[in-house]
Protein backbone atom coordinates (compact mmCIF):
# COMPACT_ATOMS: atom_id res chain seq x y z
CA UNK A 1 0.00 0.00 0.00
CA UNK A 2 3.16 2.35 0.77
CA UNK A 3 4.12 1.77 -2.76
CA UNK A 4 1.26 2.80 -4.41
CA UNK A 5 0.88 5.99 -2.28
CA UNK A 6 4.73 6.69 -2.62
CA UNK A 7 3.74 6.66 -6.75
CA UNK A 8 0.79 8.75 -6.57
CA UNK A 9 2.86 11.48 -4.50
CA UNK A 10 5.84 11.24 -6.95
CA UNK A 11 3.23 11.84 -10.39
CA UNK A 12 1.71 14.75 -8.14
CA UNK A 13 4.90 16.09 -7.91
CA UNK A 14 5.80 15.31 -11.69
CA UNK A 15 2.81 17.19 -12.56
CA UNK A 16 3.34 20.16 -9.75
CA UNK A 17 6.64 21.04 -11.44
CA UNK A 18 5.49 20.24 -15.05
CA UNK A 19 2.96 22.79 -15.15
CA UNK A 20 5.17 25.02 -13.35
CA UNK A 21 7.55 25.03 -15.73
CA UNK A 22 4.57 25.26 -18.21
CA UNK A 23 4.15 28.27 -16.71
CA UNK A 24 7.46 29.82 -16.73
CA UNK A 25 7.18 29.17 -20.48
CA UNK A 26 4.03 30.79 -21.16
CA UNK A 27 5.51 33.87 -19.15
CA UNK A 28 8.85 33.94 -20.72
CA UNK A 29 6.82 33.47 -24.16
CA UNK A 30 4.06 36.64 -23.44
CA UNK A 31 7.72 38.80 -22.67
CA UNK A 32 9.07 37.94 -26.05
CA UNK A 33 6.24 38.50 -27.65
CA UNK A 34 5.53 42.10 -25.87
CA UNK A 35 9.68 43.20 -26.60
CA UNK A 36 9.60 42.21 -30.08
CA UNK A 37 6.27 44.18 -30.96
CA UNK A 38 8.16 47.25 -28.89
CA UNK A 39 10.78 46.54 -31.36
CA UNK A 40 9.47 46.30 -34.76
CA UNK A 41 7.25 49.41 -33.91
CA UNK A 42 10.36 51.49 -32.50
CA UNK A 43 11.98 50.22 -35.69
CA UNK A 44 9.24 51.51 -38.38
CA UNK A 45 9.01 54.60 -36.72
CA UNK A 46 12.86 54.82 -36.95
CA UNK A 47 12.58 53.84 -40.60
CA UNK A 48 10.04 56.02 -41.25
CA UNK A 49 11.21 59.19 -39.21
CA UNK A 50 15.05 58.40 -41.19
CA UNK A 51 13.01 58.49 -44.63
CA UNK A 52 10.85 61.60 -43.55
CA UNK A 53 14.52 62.86 -42.83
CA UNK A 54 15.64 62.40 -46.69
CA UNK A 55 12.96 63.69 -48.19
CA UNK A 56 12.80 67.33 -45.73
CA UNK A 57 16.83 66.91 -47.27
CA UNK A 58 16.07 66.27 -50.66
CA UNK A 59 13.84 68.64 -51.41
CA UNK A 60 16.55 71.66 -50.23
CA UNK A 61 18.80 69.55 -52.60
CA UNK A 62 16.34 70.06 -55.27
CA UNK A 63 15.65 73.64 -54.23
CA UNK A 64 19.14 74.10 -55.36
CA UNK A 65 20.54 74.29 -52.14
CA UNK A 66 24.58 73.08 -51.78
CA UNK A 67 25.04 69.39 -48.93
CA UNK A 68 27.44 71.55 -47.31
CA UNK A 69 24.95 74.87 -46.82
CA UNK A 70 22.48 72.17 -45.64
CA UNK A 71 24.25 69.91 -43.18
CA UNK A 72 25.77 73.57 -41.60
CA UNK A 73 22.47 75.11 -41.69
CA UNK A 74 20.64 71.99 -40.20
CA UNK A 75 23.97 71.61 -37.74
CA UNK A 76 25.26 67.99 -39.08
CA UNK A 77 27.59 66.90 -41.20
CA UNK A 78 27.48 65.83 -44.86
CA UNK A 79 28.02 62.89 -44.38
CA UNK A 80 24.76 62.58 -42.65
CA UNK A 81 23.27 64.41 -45.41
CA UNK A 82 24.93 61.53 -47.73
CA UNK A 83 22.97 58.92 -45.61
CA UNK A 84 20.16 60.28 -45.00
CA UNK A 85 19.73 61.02 -49.39
CA UNK A 86 20.69 57.36 -49.39
CA UNK A 87 18.53 56.18 -46.95
CA UNK A 88 15.75 57.68 -49.25
CA UNK A 89 16.79 56.35 -52.17
CA UNK A 90 17.27 52.22 -50.66
CA UNK A 91 13.63 52.82 -49.61
CA UNK A 92 12.64 54.46 -53.47
CA UNK A 93 14.99 51.68 -54.80
CA UNK A 94 13.02 48.74 -52.77
CA UNK A 95 9.27 50.10 -53.31
CA UNK A 96 9.79 49.91 -56.46
CA UNK A 97 11.80 46.15 -56.87
CA UNK A 98 8.86 45.33 -54.38
CA UNK A 99 6.27 46.49 -57.65
CA UNK A 100 8.59 44.63 -59.93
CA UNK A 101 8.16 40.95 -58.31
CA UNK A 102 4.55 41.23 -57.69
CA UNK A 103 3.18 38.26 -58.74
CA UNK A 104 1.55 38.93 -62.64
CA UNK A 105 -1.89 37.62 -62.78
CA UNK A 106 -0.95 36.31 -66.20
CA UNK A 107 1.78 35.28 -66.38
CA UNK A 108 1.94 31.10 -66.94
CA UNK A 109 -1.40 30.88 -67.39
CA UNK A 110 -1.62 30.52 -71.67
CA UNK A 111 1.39 27.81 -71.00
CA UNK A 112 1.31 24.80 -73.27
CA UNK A 113 3.53 21.68 -72.68
CA UNK A 114 5.18 20.56 -76.11
CA UNK A 115 7.28 17.80 -74.57
CA UNK A 116 4.29 15.18 -74.74
CA UNK A 117 4.25 15.55 -78.45
CA UNK A 118 6.25 13.76 -80.32
CA UNK A 119 8.14 14.32 -83.95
Amino acid sequence: MARTSDRTSARNRARQALAEKQKQRRERDERMEAAATRYFAAADALEKAQREAGEAIKALVNEGEARAEIADLLGISTRDIKTALDTLNNSDFQESDDDASAPDSQSGSDTTDDSSEVA
